[in-house]
């Protein structure tokens, strides 16, 4: 379906793509919408315009649910990154107890591996959590400076020491040869980052770092803010959570995907073959005003936690929001989008306290949706989450994640798409 069926080729501009009238159409019902291909270049264009019917888009049916009850927390207080090993198994990172929870493919709970501290085994926090191929598990210690490895029983392997002073969340990736990357400082900043230019750092086998990978640059200015202590010496940037950003992420095959949130464009840019780029068409969400008020007070109170004299400088709140909102690559390679939605006004009754020390309260939250694309482009449809809910993993038909209920309290998920993206 890609370069021996793409006889319409541009060598100008866009708009000569347009009159190629025999283009190849991959009309697809079970998706919903058609993907178009055609080429600009040496890249591969996979085109999808227009709104999903809401007959075809899909939904999660739970398949587990692993949770405390309000009364007895013993099993977990918080949980943070849930990974599905390939044996069934799930494994999870609490944060308050500083363990790793291990759970059979029926959620029982099969061991708590390590505690608070800092020996073998022992954890101070968690900046990525990923399960190899072979089935070992790899954890990332940022406060303890070292990645520790760990059995697929949960036994301590060793551990790899690592420089300390940066740290992330979601900073440890795997591919699909068992190869381990960390998220780190690579580079100089450029013109579309904030303090850092963020990369990856390759380790051998034996843990060493082998060599550092640059993303490619992705041209999307975010709006940010930021402030600087009096001294000079603290730093502080945030961003509004609906603006437009670039997005990079590791494939399972070894390579980068970037996404540019502005105008929905995600581009494959597999090494030795043609890159491929999808581009979404989407109709602008705006955005509230008083929800524009709300992210207005909560980073004014952020950038004032660094300067308390810190006043509004800079960019507009957005009033629409960016179209892509972020980026997973599922295990299987296929590339999950989450798109904006409307956000949806919280009830009084189900906010947060305002806290003691006066942080803003989120008076907002998005319902989530995920459009999931294949390893060639093609659109393979839209799939709508419960409210509340994190996607950590997918692979095929399967998703597993993190949902809370109307108490906060977090629940282990595994579910599975419905219809199956084969079964229209």
């Amino acid at each position: 379906m890609r370069s021996s069926s793409l006889p319409c080729v541009a060598v100008a501009a866009l708009t000569a793509l347009g009159a190629c009238t025999d283009a190849p159409r991959a009309s697809n019902d079970r998706a919903g919408l058609a993907t178009v291909f055609d080429s600009l270049g040496d890249t591969i264009i996979a085109r999808v315009n227009g709104a999903v019917p809401a007959s075809a888009v899909r939904s999660l049916r739970t398949e587990l649910r692993i949770a405390p009850t309000e009364d007895d927390t013993s099993l977990f207080g918080e949980v943070f990154d849930v990974r599905p090993g390939r044996d069934g198994r799930l494994w999870a990172f609490d944060p308050q107890a500083r363990v790793l929870l291990v759970f059979d493919s029926t959620g029982r709970l099969e061991r708590r591996v390590g505690r608070r501290g800092a020996g073998p085994g022992e954890f101070a926090n968690s900046s990525g959590l990923v399960v190899l191929p072979d089935g070992r598990i790899a954890i990332w210690d940022s406060q303890n400076a070292r990645i520790q490895l760990f059995s697929a029983a949960g036994h301590f392997l060793r551990a790899i020491p690592h420089s300390a002073g940066f740290n992330t969340s979601n900073g440890l990736t795997v591919d699909a040869t068992g190869t381990l990357y960390v998220t780190r400082n690579v580079a100089e900043p450029g013109p579309y980052d904030t303090f850092w230019k963020l990369g990856l750092v390759r380790l051998d086998s034996a843990g060493a770092w082998v060599d550092s990978l640059v993303p490619p640059e992705v041209p999307v200015k975010r709006p940010t803010w930021q402030a600087s202590s009096a001294d000079g010496n603290n730093r502080s940037s945030t961003t509004v959570r609906f603006g437009a950003a670039g997005h990079w992420r590791w494939h399972p095959e070894g390579f980068f995907v970037t996404a540019d949130g502005a105008r929905f464009a995600i581009t494959l840019h597999a090494p030795d073959a043609r890159p491929i780029t999808i581009l979404r068409s989407a109709d602008p969400v705006a955005v509230a005003a008083d929800e524009q008020e709300n992210e207005r007070e909560m980073i004014t109170f952020n950038m004032r936690q660094t300067n308390p004299g810190w006043t509004w400088t800079g960019d507009a709140i957005p009033t629409t929001k960016a179209p892509l909102a972020s980026m997973l690559i599922a295990r299987d390679g296929r590339v999950w989008a989450r798109v904006a939605l409307p956000s949806v006004l919280i009830p009084e009754a189900e906010r947060d306290p305002v806290p003691a020390d006066g942080r803003p309260v989120r008076r907002y939250r998005e319902p989530a949706a995920y459009e999931v694309f294949a390893r060639d482009g093609r659109f393979l449809g839209r799939v709508s989450l419960p409210d509340n809910t994190v996607v950590t993993e997918a692979e095929g038909d399967r998703v597993w994640g993190i949902t809370r209920d109307e108490m906060g309290l977090p629940a282990v998920m595994r579910y599975r798409v419905v219809p199956g993206f084969g079964d229209r």
